[in-house]
């Protein structure tokens, strides 16, 4: 009976040993398989940080102020030329809008080139109108002077142009255009100081309230420098794309904000990390769709603010973060050396 006793026992010892061995065994294997994966990881976002951003982002912060500085410079230039930091069309500046009814197979560019070949010094905006998805005519809008526009539009579609059948027009005093122009610069100024207001109220730090004010300011004058240097001129509807371009960029600039200052913890570019995916996506979303409307569109109003608005995306990116994450980090992590 006693033998039996024991041989229980050291049935039941062995099976415990068994058992113990195989579960050091199974927390080995998910050990070096959570190893694994952690490694895979690892390697997967060492494999996407090519430009090694966390050693290298104070360097980075070079290029939003390579591209600033180059906006300067094409602000000022066309200042120096045009009198006003930005070129204006007719709803800005005075001058003429034509509308020519007539179907022709004269394209829209082709039309704007034999204008600009006669009267070199003269400026010129062309502007397509389609019913129904059928050209039936064209808009100039130009410093020109009616008489003269009248005389060279019928030798080139070789028609005669009446007022108030196949041609009406519309001129813009210069006085009231400067006018508009004005009150559109203050009411852009007044929108901006008042976003900033807000901003430092929020936040109540002078570096982050200042790093998402010196971003909007950026994008402004990156834009704007963008569109001197190819020369496009601006209605007072791009003064409007300009406003809308304002809360575009801040929302960026606030979700990354947010995100590395208010949460707790003090893994910054982690957090960086994760503001960026959901950033990304926001402007990814916006850039889409002005895109579409930048090529589907015949209205020119419509043309002129999608146009406005991919820019002013485009160079939020490089100022969100490249500029306002490269402030932000450096004075996060300075302030917890100190």
């Amino acid at each position: 009976m006693s033998k039996k006793i024991k041989k229980e026992k050291i049935k039941k010892e062995n099976n415990l040993k068994s058992n113990i061995k195989k579960n050091i065994t199974k927390k080995e294997i998910k050990t070096n398989s959570n190893q694994n994966n952690n490694s895979k990881r690892i390697n997967k976002e060492n494999r996407f940080d090519i430009i090694n951003y966390k050693k290298n982002y104070k360097l980075l912060m070079i290029i939003p102020v390579i591209i600033f500085i180059f906006s300067i410079f094409s602000i000022i230039n066309t200042n120096n030329q045009e009198g006003t930091p930005i070129y204006r069309d007719i709803s800005l500046k005075g001058g003429l809008s034509a509308t020519i009814s007539i179907n022709t197979e004269i394209t829209t560019v082709n039309f704007e080139n034999k204008l600009k070949e006669k009267f070199p010094t003269k400026s010129f905006k062309i502007s397509e109108i389609t019913e129904k998805g059928i050209k039936s005519g064209f808009i100039v809008d130009t410093n020109l002077e009616e008489e003269k526009l009248v005389k060279f539009i019928e030798e080139i579609f070789k028609k005669k142009f009446i007022s108030g059948e196949n041609y009406m027009s519309n001129y813009i005093s210069p006085t009231l255009s400067n006018s508009f122009f004005k009150q559109a610069a203050y009411i852009l100024l007044i929108s901006f100081g008042l976003m900033s207001l807000v901003v430092f109220l929020y936040f109540r730090e002078l570096v982050p309230s200042g790093a998402i004010v010196l971003s909007g300011i950026f994008d402004i004058i990156v834009t704007v420098g963008i569109l001197n240097f190819y020369k496009i001129e601006i209605s007072i509807a791009g003064i409007g794309s300009l406003l809308m371009l304002i809360g575009y960029s801040i929302d960026t600039d606030i979700l990354l904000t947010n995100r590395v200052v208010k949460e707790e913890g003090e893994n910054y570019f982690d957090k960086a990390h994760f503001a960026f995916k959901t950033g990304i996506l926001m402007t990814l979303t916006t850039l889409v769709a002005g895109i579409a409307a930048l090529f589907l569109t015949n209205s020119s109003v419509i043309h002129e603010i999608s146009l406005i608005l991919v820019i002013g995306l485009m160079v939020d990116f490089i100022s969100t973060w490249l500029q306002n994450t490269g402030i932000l980090l450096w004075w996060l992590n300075s302030k917890n050396k100190n």
